[in-house]
C-alpha cells in the first residue's frame, strides 16, 4: 500500500498557537482523562483549584492553589486529574517568538523557563500566603481574559508582559521557588537524558538498558510504572517535537524526519497519523 506523499501540514501537536501568545481561563467540574503529549509552543498553567498533579519529564507535582508550573516546548506532559473539588486553572500559551519581541537588553522575559534545567523542577510556589503584587494580578488575569471592550487585545497583552515581569522579580527576589517534585526517579530520569541526548541515534530498548546497566524488561516495566508512558512512545514524542522543529528551519518534512531519527518516512507518518488521531480526542487545553 503506497504512503501519501509528504506535505506540510502532515502532523499535528496537541493544542494550537496561530497568534504569538493564548490566554484561558478554564474550570473543569467532571474528571477529564488526558494522555502524554507535547506543544511547540511555551507553556504557563497558573493551578487555581481543584485535586491535581502534572507528570512533566518524569517528575510528579502535587499542586496547590496559586501554584505556577513552566513547560517548555516539547516537554512530555500530562496533567492528573483526581476526584473532588472542580479543576481550575489559568493557561498560557507562549510562542518562542514572543518572548524574542518582548524582551530587551536588560530584561530577559525568558529567565524563569531558563531556571527550569538549572533548578530541575518546573513548579514554582509562593513561599508565603501574605498578598504580594504577583499573587494581586493572579486574581485579576480571568477579568482581563473575560473584557471585550475597545482594545481588548492590548489590555491582554499588557497584563501578560506585567504578569512575566513579575513573575521573574518574585523568582528572583526569593518570594518564590523552584519546588522539588513530589516524585522523580534517578534511573528514569538518567534515561531520559539518555534519550534526548541520543534522539538522532539508531536508539534502542537494548542500547538504553546497556547504557545503564539495567535488565531490558525491568527498565521497561519501571519506565512505564513511574512515568505511565512507554519508552518507544517517549522516544517517538521527542523525535515528532523535533521534526516539527526542523520543519520550522526549512526542511522538507522527508529531511525534517530522517534529521529527527525516524528510520524511513513510513514509521514517521505511522506516528503522525497516530498523534494526529489523539490530538482530535482532547477537547480541552489541560
Amino acid at each position: 500500500m503506497p504512503y501519501p506523499k509528504p506535505q506540510n501540514t502532515l502532523y499535528k501537536k496537541s493544542g494550537y498557537l496561530e497568534s504569538d501568545f493564548k490566554l484561558f481561563h478554564l474550570k473543569d467540574s467532571f474528571r477529564q482523562t488526558f494522555d502524554f503529549h507535547y506543544h511547540d509552543f511555551h507553556k504557563i498553567l497558573i493551578f487555581l483549584s481543584g485535586n491535581a498533579s502534572y507528570i512533566i519529564e518524569g517528575r510528579q507535582y502535587d499542586l496547590h492553589p496559586c501554584d505556577m508550573l513552566l513547560i517548555r516546548a516539547g516537554d512530555i506532559h500530562k496533567p492528573v486529574i483526581r476526584k473532588g473539588a472542580a479543576y481550575e486553572r489559568i493557561i498560557l500559551y507562549l510562542s518562542p517568538r514572543f518572548f524574542t519581541e518582548n524582551s530587551s537588553a536588560h530584561t530577559d522575559l525568558f529567565h524563569c523557563f531558563e531556571s527550569v534545567k538549572e533548578r530541575q523542577s518546573c513548579l514554582i510556589r509562593l513561599k508565603t500566603s501574605e498578598h504580594t503584587p504577583l499573587l494581586t494580578l493572579i486574581k485579576e488575569l480571568p477579568a482581563a481574559l473575560r473584557n471585550q471592550e475597545f482594545g481588548a487585545d492590548l489590555y491582554q497583552k499588557a497584563k501578560l508582559l506585567e504578569y512575566l515581569i513579575l513573575l521573574n522579580r518574585t523568582v528572583q527576589t526569593r518570594q518564590a521557588d523552584y519546588s522539588p517534585p513530589a516524585t522523580a526517579h534517578p534511573v528514569i530520569l538518567s534515561v531520559m537524558e539518555y534519550i534526548n541526548n541520543h534522539i538522532t541515534e539508531d536508539l534502542s530498548i537494548d542500547t538504553i538498558a546497556g547504557s545503564m546497566f539495567l535488565n531490558r524488561s525491568y527498565l521497561m516495566h519501571l519506565f512505564k510504572s513511574e512515568t505511565g508512558c512507554t519508552i518507544g512512545k517517549y522516544i517517538t514524542e521527542k523525535r515528532l517535537f523535533l521534526t516539527g522543529q526542523y520543519r520550522n528551519q526549512g526542511y522538507s518534512v522527508t529531511e525534517a524526519c530522517y534529521k529527527s531519527g525516524f528510520k524511513n518516512y513510513a514509521s514517521f507518518y505511522h506516528a503522525s497519523r497516530k498523534k494526529q488521531q489523539t490530538s482530535r480526542k482532547i477537547k480541552t487545553a489541560d
